[in-house]
């Protein structure tokens, strides 16, 4: 197995070592009764891979829950920066000065039993529920890309960044590139 996208030497590759049926039998033994209770499961918590209940699976459920506690990613848009991002694209001017007047001049207000507060200015996120909020998020957020083609970028309400052990770019450099 390669340890490196393109392996030149052998010292590219991992070894792999098959071990005898009763030799693995005795590993797993030792393994249940004496390594898996003697670890501090604080350490493991946050382990998928290798341990008796952990999966790729498990890893992607904790990832999405977290993921989507996010869910307040409309609310803080800033207009100013997504107005310069808007200004950037190739839309006819109309168009532009609407998505402009969407953005601003708004105000909100609370009104709890039969108390309404005065009107406030809104001049961050994005109406939610509108047909237009969801493509101007998408215009906030859209432009990081990262560095390396080893490393991966993805958004969803908040931008991840994977970055292997080994890449070709340097994790400082690629968090950099996405720290907007």
């Amino acid at each position: 197995m390669p340890k490196l996208p393109k392996p030149l030497c052998l010292a590219d590759f991992r070894p792999i070592s098959v071990t005898p049926i009763l030799s693995r039998l005795a590993e797993k033994l030792v393994v249940k009764t004496w390594l898996f209770p003697a670890v501090d499961h604080q350490t493991i918590n946050d382990q998928f891979a290798f341990r008796p209940t952990g999966s790729t699976t498990c890893t992607l459920v904790f990832f999405m829950h977290h993921v989507t506690r996010l869910s307040k990613a409309f609310d803080v848009v800033d207009h100013c920066i997504l107005a310069a991002k808007l200004a950037r694209l190739n839309m006819p001017p109309v168009i532009l000065s609407w998505s402009f007047s969407f953005l601003t001049g708004r105000t909100q207000q609370v009104k709890h039993r039969f108390q309404l507060s005065s009107p406030k200015p809104v001049n961050r996120g994005i109406v939610q529920g509108s047909g237009v909020g969801p493509m101007l998020y998408i215009v906030m957020k859209g432009d990081p890309k990262a560095l390396s083609s080893n490393n991966l970028l993805f958004k969803y309400a908040d931008t991840n960044l994977l970055v292997p052990e080994i890449t070709d770019v340097d994790i400082k450099d690629e968090f950099n590139n996405v720290d907007y």
